[in-house]
């Protein structure tokens, strides 16, 4: 099982997933992302999409990196309402880097073993050595970026919803993103 854990196959399991073995494929290269980054230097973007990828790891499935996950948070936590949440994941990805360094002979830990990764991971996730708020926040993005609304970036060609086996249903209200009373529904206040 991945360091997803209790709490995240909780989660998971109510979104109909499967925990995936530790053992899965290599990961693929962290995505290239946009041209330019918005919240992140190259070196966290490595950092997180290993992160993310970890928490969602490529088998005969797409894994986070394949659906778009690490360019969606980056561009998410870009939005001045995420800032708080962007300053998080900021401040700790080097700790993170850091402890990986230290326990992982000198590696990153975009570049550690996968079972490595798992392990650092669990333990910050259960507050041990790292910041459970990091952990609860990366694996809340992850979840948005693969399963949300492929229009905000992630959920790369709604592989994400075929993954829980979500079929999307049509768009209501043009311009409301999705959301709000029909089209052709009159507005409070207008005659109709």
């Amino acid at each position: 099982m991945t360091v997803v854990g209790a709490g995240g196959c909780l989660a998971l399991s109510v979104l109909g997933c499967r925990p995936r073995p530790a053992a899965a494929p290599p990961a693929p290269a962290p995505d290239a992302g946009p041209a330019a980054l918005a919240s992140f230097t190259a070196a966290q973007f490595a950092t997180l999409s290993a992160v993310c990828e970890r928490i969602l790891p490529r088998d005969q499935d797409p894994g986070a990196i394949d659906l778009g996950v690490p360019v969606f948070i980056d561009r998410a936590v870009a939005a001045p309402e995420l800032a708080g949440h962007r300053d998080l994941i900021v401040s700790l990805l080097p700790l993170l880097d850091r402890h990986a360094r230290q326990r992982f002979g000198g590696r990153p830990f975009a570049e550690a073993a996968p079972d490595q990764q798992d392990s650092l991971l669990a333990s910050w996730q259960h507050g041990r050595g790292g910041d459970r708020r990091f952990f609860e926040t990366v694996l809340g993005l992850t979840l948005e970026g693969a399963f949300g609304d492929p229009r905000h970036g992630g959920n790369r060609g709604g592989r994400g919803f075929d993954l829980i086996g979500f079929t999307p249903g049509p768009v209501m209200g043009h311009g409301t993103g999705g959301h709000g009373p029909p089209a052709t529904a009159p507005r409070r206040g207008s005659p109709g």
